[in-house]
Formats: C-alpha cells, sequence, structure tokens
C-alpha cells in the first residue's frame, strides 16, 4: 500500500515545543517518528489518487503545547488543515496529545497515544530510550508505583487499595529518571495507572526495562490487539479496588518470564521505528 503525504504548511510542524514531557524526555514522539518511519520504507507516493490513504502530518502536540495547551490558534489550525485535506474519508493522522487533535476533522481516522474517550485507534505513548544500570538490582516488591498521584482520580485509588503493603512500593512525585528506573527493576510488575490521558509513559518504559506492566484505566489503551497478545505480557485492571486481588493472585516466577516478553514486544514491534508496522496493517484492513 502507498500513502501520500498531504503538503501542509512548514507552520503546523513547529521545530520545538515550549517545554519537555514528560521530564528528560527529548522533544520528539510518535508524531515525528511516524513522519521518519514513512520516508525510511519507501511507502510515500506523489499521486493523491494512486495511494490507499492520505497522511496529514501536523505536530499536534507541537502546535498545541506552543499554543496554550489548545485555547489558542485554533481557527488558524482549523483552517490550514481543512485546506489541505483532499479525501478526508482516505485520510489518517497521529497525534500524541492527550486531548487529541481538538479541532474538527471530519470522517479523518486519529491514531491517538493516549486517547481519553473511546474514540480513535490506539498506538503505543513512547520517549527516549531509558538509560538502566550495568548491574540490576535484586527484586524487592510485587508491584511498584513512581510517579504523580494527582494526574487523576484512579491514581490515589490505587495508592489507598494498596495501602499498608509491604511487597508494594508507591512513590508520590518525581524523583528523577534513576531513582525510577531503580524501584521499577526491584519489583515484578509495574503499577501503570492511566494519568491526565487515558495511558501511561511507564506502560512501555516497563517493558523497555523487562518488567510485565499493569495498565489501570476506565480504558484499555494497550495497542494493535488484534496483532499484540497483551495478555502474555502485560496486565489491564479496569476497578483500582480489585488491586489486591489481582496482585495476590500472581506468581513471581510467571511475572519474571512476562517481564522477558514485554521487553521483547517492546523492541521488536512498539519502539520508535518499529511500531509504524502495525499502523499500516490496521490502514489495510480498513481501507
Amino acid at each position: 500500500m502507498k500513502i501520500y503525504i498531504l503538503p501542509i504548511d512548514s507552520k503546523l510542524q513547529p521545530d520545538s515545543q515550549k517545554f519537555e514531557y514528560p521530564a528528560g524526555n527529548s522533544d520528539y514522539g510518535v508524531e515525528q517518528d511516524f513522519l521518519r518511519y514513512i520516508s525510511t520504507k519507501s511507502l510515500a507516493t506523489d499521486s493523491p489518487t494512486e495511494a490507499g490513504w492520505h497522511y496529514l502530518p501536523v505536530f499536534w502536540t507541537r502546535w498545541h503545547l506552543n499554543h496554550n495547551y489548545g485555547k489558542e490558534g485554533l481557527k488558524e489550525l482549523q483552517a490550514e488543515v481543512s485546506k489541505s485535506l483532499i479525501d478526508p474519508q482516505r485520510t489518517f493522522t497521529i497525534c500524541q496529545y492527550d486531548d487529541g487533535p481538538v479541532i474538527d476533522l471530519g470522517p479523518v481516522t486519529v491514531f491517538l497515544a493516549s486517547r481519553k474517550t473511546k474514540a480513535g485507534l490506539d498506538i503505543p505513548l513512547l520517549r527516549n530510550p531509558l538509560k538502566t544500570p550495568f548491574f540490576k538490582p535484586r527484586k524487592q516488591y510485587l508491584a511498584s508505583f513512581v510517579g504523580r498521584l494527582d494526574t487523576h482520580p484512579i491514581r490515589k485509588q490505587m495508592a489507598m487499595a494498596l495501602e499498608g503493603r509491604d511487597d508494594i512500593m508507591i512513590s508520590d512525585g518525581d524523583k528523577g529518571q534513576k531513582f525510577f528506573v531503580n524501584e521499577t527493576l526491584r519489583s515484578y510488575t509495574a503499577l501503570c495507572p492511566r494519568g491526565y490521558g487515558g495511558s501511561s509513559f511507564r506502560f512501555y518504559e516497563a517493558m523497555q526495562l523487562g518488567i510485565a506492566p499493569l495498565l489501570i484505566g476506565d480504558i484499555d489503551t494497550r495497542p494493535f490487539k488484534k496483532y499484540i497478545a497483551w495478555d502474555s505480557v502485560s496486565f489491564y485492571i479496569k476497578n483500582a479496588e480489585k488491586l489486591p486481588a489481582l496482585l495476590d493472585g500472581l506468581d513471581k516466577k510467571r511475572l519474571k518470564y512476562m517481564g522477558s516478553m514485554a521487553k521483547k514486544t517492546y523492541m521488536n514491534h512498539l519502539q520508535y521505528g518499529k511500531w509504524g508496522d502495525y499502523v499500516i496493517k490496521e490502514l489495510e484492513t480498513t481501507s
């Protein structure tokens, strides 16, 4: 299948955004990565009529962060996008921004890295590869969470449900990448509650570290379910109050194996430059 990259004004692909997110990440994400992927895979065509799909390559996250979190510049953005579209029914776009593109795209197919509603197709929420220690720390916890608890109510529900357990480590606040990596490696599974968006960076960070991730949220945002056997490398639970029962039923030997398979899944299918293969598969099945 060939893809036509819609010509857009260069201002819709800002060179940078006002701040790094998450902390310590470079100014690069899935929106930029997919555009690079298309170029390296020789999937692009110069003919919009011969293409199976049109790709709208707007850098949504950079645009919205540079325009007061999407509260400004929407009329300009809408006008520029509307005049760029040729056939919205056969058009798709890639968006990492939690609130989505924010403007009206009509029937355009939207791939979202952290969707908040039932609309949109899931893709991974990625960041720079983590630095890992040469010598891994010994396992100490059944499960752990390192991050802010105030970004979504389900995170505080998680903390309350697991309060007082010696085999669970929950640390509230940003204590740096080294602390996060070490505490996650000390665990058999990583607690990955959704945040403002429906997904979690730590879900994919845990996979990279070889730790089985446990997604907690009202939406199962694990991507490409037709192609990836998620239940063999991760867990999903909707209700945080049921976490104790789920965790108590886990076998540590099985968790170590799941963690090793989660890392292979991440490296082979989900890291930068890899996950685009599954976007193409999704488009082929919906064309």
